[in-house]
């Protein structure tokens, strides 16, 4: 390594003593911890673990947003879609059997 550098960065203090505390349990610092970290996501070119979103949250967040939306300009409600995509089907459904 070409020499070291500080890193100042901005973290809830709640987390950093409760980071502090699982680190020094695992006979690292803080420091070293980031610093492994680092190390994994240059090596892999990405973040070192999965990150996913609270998917379900967030559909749910966006569902709203749409149906919030969709009542503000007067567009088909979703039960109103979702009773033309069943007739639809069903009309497919029939067309095939009648092939």
């Amino acid at each position: 390594m070409a020499g070291t550098t500080s890193l100042s960065i901005k973290i809830d203090s709640d987390l950093k003593h409760e980071a502090d505390m699982l680190f020094n349990a695992m006979g690292m610092t803080l420091s070293t911890a980031v610093n492994i970290f680092m190390c994994q996501a240059v090596q892999e070119q990405a973040i070192p673990f999965q990150i996913k979103l609270n998917e379900k949250r967030q559909f749910h967040k966006l569902l709203d947003s749409m149906r919030a939306d969709a009542a503000q300009h007067g567009y088909m409600s979703e039960e109103a879609i979702n009773a033309e995509i069943q007739a639809a089907r069903s009309e497919m459904k029939s067309n095939r059997a009648k092939a």
